[in-house]
């Protein structure tokens, strides 16, 4: 999940600033240089919300989830109305499999900012987790109106026509997607399997070959899957 960047720090933090350095760390991907920087600001400034949040980032980088998640939560305390921190505690909660704390934090952050295509695009994946597939696919369709290139809402859609049985709408799901991103293998496994299921050989076998010089592994699962 590709979400936002660090958060800014004050003006009177600069001068000599762990906050800043860590910044940098972290837009550089050093992210256990960056959460040793973050940890030093927040002991100077314990209640800075921003200082939790790009903690929170830092360790997300580090995959240490549940403390990014705690991170995530004290930043919400400190800001209950903080649209990145919350949409970043749900996606924490996402990575730790917590899909009901997930969702009740993502319809928190939709009841202040309803206009933000991501938190739209979490509560589908969410949804999609729990089996409940007819609301991920609302959830996606009003992600995509709200920005209608945002790709992976796009392939999200399709996985969700697939799951209703809905062949056609997730064909053209996944070829819009494909066309935002022609370099992404899930848009062509969905394309893959849905000209599979419309008895389509030849054009399944286009995109198998288009999804084997993407992800190797990816078109080998297919392969067995269908063999089986």
């Amino acid at each position: 999940m590709a979400l936002s960047g660090p958060a800014a720090v004050h003006p009177e933090e600069v001068k000599d600033s762990p906050a800043v350095r860590g910044n940098l760390f972290l837009q550089n991907k050093e992210y256990q240089e960056a959460l040793r920087a973050f940890q030093k600001a927040l002991r100077r400034q314990p209640e800075a919300p921003e200082l939790h949040y790009n903690a929170g980032l830092a360790y997300a980088g580090l995959g240490r989830y549940q403390e990014a998640l705690a991170s995530f939560q004290e930043a919400v305390r400190l800001s209950p109305t903080w649209g990145q921190a919350l949409t970043h505690l749900a996606a924490a909660h996402f990575k730790l499999k917590q899909y009901p704390e997930a969702e009740a934090v993502l319809k928190r952050a939709l009841s202040h900012h309803p206009e933000d295509p991501e938190n739209h695009y979490l509560l589908g994946l969410t949804y999609g987790k729990t089996g409940r597939h007819q609301a991920a696919r609302e959830a996606f369709a009003q992600a995509l109106r709200l920005k209608p290139d945002h790709q992976p809402a796009r392939k999200n859609l399709g996985m969700a026509y697939l799951k209703l049985e809905r062949w056609e709408e997730a064909g053209e799901a996944f070829r819009q997607a494909a066309l935002l991103k022609p370099q992404d293998p899930e848009a062509h496994l969905g394309l893959c399997a849905y000209y599979l299921k419309k008895g389509d050989r030849q054009a399944a076998a286009r995109e198998y070959q288009k999804l084997e010089e993407l992800d190797k592994d990816l078109a080998r699962q297919l392969a067995d899957f269908v063999r089986h």
